[in-house]
């Protein structure tokens, strides 16, 4: 199972910057990422398109950081900015297609080898439907990456859907009709709009920090909470909850539930 398009630049209103680090940060909300993408966009924006100057700039856009990274095994590459004057598209700026030639990706925190090379573990474990269903019904360049690099939050949404519906439901299908394309989107916007989820926890989706900084993956403590699994946990965990009691984790489950059945009226109707 391999996606056949270009995950990173799909078109369609579709972009992603997550390779580079973009969400890597304890507060990865769109308004915190806006900024710094437009600070680093406006610095390299004024730099001549030469190696020694780019390699300033970036050294200096790395130490005006707000923040640390969330995870330092996962670098934040400052060459990642806005492509065009209406901050709809994200992409590396030191790339040849941006620059109209000069290669000035050796100038941030990754070779340009490698940036020719990697591939995202969702090139591997999505499906061509899958991928296409992320990229149009999430159309934007900060929902779609964080969608679409998490393959367990699409997969769970889409398992719900034909456990609500009691059979498939194709990928394919749901991008035909308009009413259920936006109905998904709001199932998939959770990853930006659910509430409630704390924001002191170190977590980023389904992923937490252990003693050395590195990302390993959360679980729910049933035993701790008193209750059991439930269908929609591995959604919720890739929303970033972090229950300390049934109550919390009930609240989450009915959040996703809700939208879930959403889909699944839509699609029956």
């Amino acid at each position: 199972m391999t996606v056949s398009f270009h995950l990173c630049q799909p078109g369609g209103g579709a972009s992603c910057g997550a390779c580079c680090g973009l969400y890597n940060f304890r507060d990865h909300t769109r308004v915190a990422l806006t900024e710094q993408l437009a600070m680093q966009t406006e610095r390299l924006h004024r730099v001549p398109w030469e190696a020694s100057a780019w390699q300033e700039a970036a050294r200096e856009l790395i130490a005006a950081r707000r923040a640390a990274p969330m995870f330092p095994a996962v670098r934040v590459c400052p060459l990642l900015g806005f492509l065009d004057k209406d901050r709809k598209q994200v992409g590396c700026l030191g790339h040849p297609l941006v620059t109209g030639g000069t290669d000035l990706r050796d100038c941030g925190v990754y070779r340009a080898s490698v940036c020719e090379t990697f591939t995202c573990p969702s090139f591997g474990w999505l499906t061509d439907a899958q991928a296409r269903l992320v990229q149009v019904a999430c159309a934007d360049w900060y929902l779609y990456g964080l969608v679409i690099t998490d393959v367990e939050f699409v997969r769970g949404c889409l398992r719900l859907i034909e456990w609500e519906l009691g059979g498939p439901a194709k990928p394919e299908v749901l991008v035909e009709r308009p009413e259920v394309l936006a109905a998904v989107r709001k199932l998939f916007a959770l990853k930006e709009t659910a509430p409630r989820r704390d924001a002191k926890a170190t977590v980023f989706g389904r992923f937490s920090r252990d003693t050395e900084g590195e990302p390993v993956p959360r679980t729910v403590d049933y035993v701790k909470l008193g209750t059991r699994a439930a269908p929609e946990d591995d959604v919720v965990l890739c929303l970033g909850y972090t229950p300390q009691d049934s109550t919390e984790l009930m609240a989450a489950r009915e959040l996703v539930r809700s939208h879930v059945k959403g889909v699944a009226r839509l699609l029956a109707g």
